[in-house]
């Protein structure tokens, strides 16, 4: 009592914890309410609370038994199952089946028949050895499963041709294995593999009198889907009568155990035993899968409880007499009392014990809560049970981790962003000067009637005026393509005219938005790795397409092209975060691919991580580089 009180003392103390005082409240409720019930009930209706509590304890030593019954006739299933997988029993079989077919083939053809599968007498020694081979290769691994379970009374094998291989045990061996295989085989037959149980029997035969035994039987598999035999699995009734013992002696009644047709399989007098049961209204009024009623069974009133197998069909009918079960009724009634106090005071108790337990994780949760609050995000909740409390900080510490994450990509993704502004700005010194030289050079060409040189000049002018001016993120595509042309043009002056440009077919919409300066990186990467000394020509072609909602330019070349160590090389260096490519200096340590990486960068910053480029290579066919970028966001 002194334990209760300083738990609640310090439950209620301040600060004030509302989670558990409002547990502490339900679980007060819910320990007074049912005391009342049970209380009121007792003092109007005791004896059909008595009833009442007897029905439901007999249904829960019904239920176990039946569960435990289940488990056995489950158990017998597998036994059922195990030829299907052991190699032996498999081969031993076959052989069976193959030379029993063999002799009957012999037999017919010497005009021979024989309505009895007996071993002839005048088989011959060879013939002899070999089926007594068969035979204990078949019956190597029944002694095995005679014992995998106990009670399990004989287990049979049967070829197809219903020659039987059994271990002999104690019990014995059924005398009517040749009477009961027909019957047998053919509920194996309609099992199509599955396990099929038959209902009691007696065993025949003088060694077996007054024994009865219920059956598993199933056809036997083989890898091929192929019916190579059957097995039959026999149980002692004994195993049921195990079973319901303590049951009979606690509800001091009997146990009846009827199959779907209403025959018999287990009755506590054992008067019935493989007969359909005689009292066809009280296996009427036991409808429906469970339940209980009051029946007159040879002159006695009785409490009838019974319940349906859902594995076997098979229904466990009990009957108590209503003498016996109101007998104890008075001393039930006197200790009422005492348990119920002494139950209202062990559910305080464990209640308490469990709202402390509860409550506990949910604080420590809330205190980290608080912490992140402030601006700590390097706090961990402890998960010490997979509960839904564990569940909640396990989450709780994935958000931290995923908004830890979040925060360094967006650090990572300013940082790239503040490096692009800054080359921008330096590739920007003084445009206006550039443009200035780059006149005078040109007047100073054609004074001096240079045409070649002023007209080389003027395209640099006019693709550094493209490149360089600001304004403008994307250009119609068109504007892009002509710039193209220039820069081909320039690089024709310089090589000799040996380039040539195809752009797109027609139709085509000019007007489609393109990211500025898209297509010069990649058609210089192409110039100036892919250009061979031994073709006089290099051929430059840009195709597009619309697949879905992607816009695709693919810009080929029929050049050197490179190996597939190279083109995996490229495409490594393509993924690579920028940081990872510069020197000490700030340089990048590898020159090579500058300018597709440059327009890879931009697609993925300006589109999303899934756009870019995809670039395809052969050793002297050619380079093929895909630019994808999609249609909403032009």
């Amino acid at each position: 009592m002194p334990t209760i009180v300083r738990a609640l003392a310090k439950l209620f103390e301040w600060p004030a914890r509302r989670m558990e005082r409002k547990l502490f409240i339900v679980f007060l409720f819910l320990v007074l309410l049912p005391v009342g019930l049970i209380g009121y009930i007792s003092a109007e209706r005791y004896a059909d609370s008595i009833e009442s509590n007897t029905v439901s304890y007999v249904s829960e030593l019904s239920d176990a038994m039946i569960s435990k019954l289940d488990d056995y006739i489950q158990d017998m299933k597998k036994i059922s199952i195990i030829p299907s997988y052991l190699d032996e029993i498999r081969t031993g079989l076959k052989r069976s089946n193959a030379f029993y077919e063999q002799r009957d083939e012999t037999e017919q053809s010497e005009g021979q028949e024989s309505a009895v599968r007996t071993v002839p007498d005048s088989i011959l020694p060879e013939e002899e050895l070999l089926r007594l081979e068969i035979q204990r290769e078949a019956e190597s691994s029944i002694y095995f499963m005679n014992n995998i379970k106990q009670g399990t009374n004989s287990v049979y094998l049967f070829d197809r041709y219903g020659h039987s291989y059994f271990a002999l045990k104690s019990g014995g061996v059924r005398g009517d294995l040749a009477q009961m295989y027909p019957q047998w085989k053919e509920l194996a037959r309609e099992g199509h593999g599955y396990p099929i149980l038959v209902s009691t029997q007696e065993v025949s035969g003088r060694p077996n009198n007054g024994r009865y035994v219920f059956t598993v039987v199933r056809e036997i598999i083989d890898t091929s889907f192929e019916s190579i035999g059957m097995i039959a699995v026999d149980a002692n009734i004994t195993v049921i009568e195990n079973i319901v013992r303590d049951l009979d002696k606690t509800t001091l009644g009997t146990t009846l155990i009827v199959d779907e047709r209403g025959r018999v399989i287990f009755d506590s007098e054992k008067k019935y035993l493989t007969q359909s049961y005689p009292h066809a209204e009280l296996l009427e009024q036991a409808s429906g899968p469970e339940g209980s009623f009051h029946a007159v069974v040879e002159g006695r009133r009785m409490l009838t409880i019974y319940k349906r197998s859902e594995e076997t069909g098979w229904k466990m009918i009990i009957t108590v007499p209503e003498r016996e079960l109101m007998a104890g009724a008075v001393q039930t009634r006197n200790l009422t009392l005492a348990t119920t106090l002494a139950a209202v005071l062990l559910a305080l108790l464990i209640s308490l014990v469990l709202i402390i337990a509860v409550t506990r994780p949910l604080r420590s949760l809330v205190r980290l809560m608080k912490v992140v609050q402030s601006g700590n995000l390097d706090v961990t909740f402890p998960v010490r049970r997979p509960d839904e409390t564990g569940l909640v900080g396990s989450a709780f510490n994935r958000m931290l981790l995923r908004v830890r994450t979040l925060i360094d990509d967006v650090y990572e993704a300013g940082q790239r962003n503040k490096e692009a502004e800054l080359k921008a700005l330096q590739n920007q010194i003084n445009p206006h000067f550039i443009y200035n030289t780059l006149e005078s050079i040109r007047m100073t060409a054609v004074m001096n009637d240079d045409t070649e040189v002023s007209d080389m000049t003027r395209l640099l002018g006019k693709l550094l005026r493209y490149s360089i001016g600001g304004g403008m993120e994307t250009v119609p595509a068109a504007k892009e393509l002509e710039h193209l042309k220039l820069y081909v043009e320039l690089l024709n002056y310089r090589y000799g005219n040996r380039f040539a440009l195809r752009l797109p077919a027609e139709p085509f919409d000019g007007d489609l938005p393109v990211m500025k300066l898209l297509f010069q990186p990649i058609v210089e990467n192409s110039v100036y790795h892919g250009l061979e000394d031994g073709k006089p020509m290099m051929h430059i072609s840009i195709r597009y397409e619309r697949d879905g909602q992607e816009h695709r330019f693919t810009i080929s070349d029929n050049g050197a092209g490179m190996s597939r160590e190279a083109l995996q090389q490229l495409k490594r260096k393509l993924e690579e975060p920028q940081w990872s490519r510069l020197s000490a200096a700030g340089e990048e340590d590898d020159p090579r691919g500058i300018g597709l990486r440059n327009v890879h960068e931009r697609l993925k910053l300006r589109y999303g991580e899934k756009y870019g480029l995809q670039v395809d290579a052969e050793p002297g066919a050619g380079t093929f580089v895909t630019v994808r970028f999609p249609a909403a966001a032009v």
